[in-house]
């Protein structure tokens, strides 16, 4: 006698979806940060080179400071919500309660502090706050 897998009733796929779409969300945030990161350290540091001083490269890597603690939240999020997302789609009675969007209790599998010096996140603002950091030191030093 072979037992068929069982499929999520109507319901349990809502709520899949209403996670998938949560982490998606999350994911482009992420990606649009990166975005916004870019423009805004790249142009501060080149207007800081053009003349502005060494004032407008410390804002530069203030910016750059800022942009990563947000998308080191945005990214905790989304990986908060993965781990939500394996628990609801778990055969079983382990599953979490229907539309439930409580991702508080993994919060101790994702410390906030691991993503946001994760390898990715590191290597990507670090690079702009190291040259941040130089425009300010090569400012700051009379020629």
């Amino acid at each position: 006698m072979s037992t068929a897998p069982q499929v999520p009733d109507e319901s349990r796929m809502k709520h899949i979806e209403l996670l998938q779409t949560t982490i998606s969300r999350l994911g482009t945030n992420s990606f649009l940060i990166k975005g916004w990161a870019m423009t805004v350290s790249g142009g501060l540091t080149a207007v800081a080179m053009g003349g502005a001083g060494w004032a407008v490269a410390v804002i530069a890597l203030m910016m750059t400071a800022g942009f990563w603690l947000l998308d080191a939240y945005y990214l905790e999020q989304e990986r908060l919500f993965r781990s939500l997302y394996e628990r609801a789609v778990m055969p079983g009675a382990t599953r979490v309660p229907l539309f439930s969007m409580d991702v508080e209790r993994y919060a101790q599998h994702v410390p906030w502090r691991r993503v946001a010096l994760s390898r990715t996140l590191t290597l990507f603002y670090g690079t702009f706050a190291v040259v941040d950091l130089a425009v300010v030191l090569v400012l700051l030093v009379p020629s």
